[in-house]
């Protein structure tokens, strides 16, 4: 990029953990121009704390209503774009950069000889403080491997949370797509840009403190295990929009056979070791179905809350 950067945050909250987006507001407000927070519909006393923490930090942006983690991205960008940003930085509230985060990605993206559609950073699982590794397709198949040490390096998708964006990127690329309302969205926004030559770059030296999961459920399969998880409502809409991109002529066959499989693990483990089975195996058959009855994109929203 041979502009200069204009780098604005934009946060989407919603009933957030109060510790953590102060931590949040102090970490990045030093590393962008401006912080935009978006929140989705939080409660009356939320919305109040929230006003009183943005004050001198941030521009608080209440939603009436949650629409969706997209539309929120959607209209952050927006504000962002409105004050002059060249580029923004999405953040969820439950992330915290680590200093010099924004730097190092600018610093990438400038540095890259492809066309640049997002860059990130590596995300730390705040509970168990490990690295997440990089979605690659290898050999005709998914495959999720360590990033390297210290090189800026090219993978499938990133996360949204910490992702840094170039408007430029984000005109061309079209906006996230509010019909998939929460789950997927960044996926989707990934691959549609890396089929129009837009690449997602990861850059290890940018870390992210980021809460995986709502929480961790621990059991005995052949050895302990873990998985993380949401709540049924969560389900209902990873499913949901899985089944569309599995559906979708427009996503790589690997991604279709790694979402197959992993819709029948996820439906299987948490049909047998997670807590309200009954809720969970209702929210995943629902959002199964409406995923089979959407159009690829631009169908028919379901309801707004599962």
């Amino acid at each position: 990029m041979s502009q200069p950067h204009r780098v604005m945050a934009v946060v989407v909250t919603f009933n957030p953990d109060s510790t953590t987006v102060e931590a949040l507001l102090e970490a990045t407000r030093v590393q962008v121009e401006h912080v935009i927070v978006v929140d989705n519909g939080s409660c009356a006393e939320t919305i109040a704390w929230l006003g009183r923490a943005c004050e001198g930090r941030a521009r608080l942006l209440a939603l009436p209503d949650n629409f969706g983690i997209a539309a929120a991205q959607n209209r952050g960008v927006e504000a962002a774009r409105a004050l002059g940003a060249t580029e923004v930085l999405l953040l969820d509230h439950d992330s915290v950069p680590e200093a010099g985060m924004v730097a190092h990605l600018c610093a990438a993206a400038d540095e890259s000889d492809a066309a640049v559609g997002a860059v990130g950073p590596l995300i730390v699982d705040r509970a168990s403080g490990t690295v997440a590794p990089l979605p690659h397709i290898v050999d005709g198949a998914v495959r999720f491997v360590p990033a390297p040490a210290d090189v800026p390096t090219r993978c499938e998708y990133l996360i949204a949370s910490g992702t840094l964006i170039p408007l430029e990127a984000f005109d061309a690329v079209g906006p996230f797509d509010e019909s998939f309302f929460v789950d997927q969205v960044d996926i989707e926004w990934c691959l549609r840009a890396g089929r129009m030559g837009h690449a997602s770059i990861c850059v290890p030296r940018a870390r992210l403190v980021h809460a995986i999961g709502d929480e961790v459920v621990t059991f005995w399969f052949c050895g302990h295990r873990h998985l993380a998880v949401h709540g049924a409502g969560r389900d209902y809409f990873y499913f949901r929009n899985s089944v569309r991109l599995i559906r979708s002529a427009d996503v790589p066959q690997p991604w279709r056979r790694f979402w197959t499989w992993r819709l029948v693990k996820l439906f299987a483990l948490q049909t047998l070791f997670v807590p309200h089975r009954l809720e969970r195996v209702k929210a995943m058959w629902r959002g199964m179905r409406e995923g089979l009855r959407l159009r690829e994109r631009g169908g028919p929203l379901a309801a707004a809350s599962p």
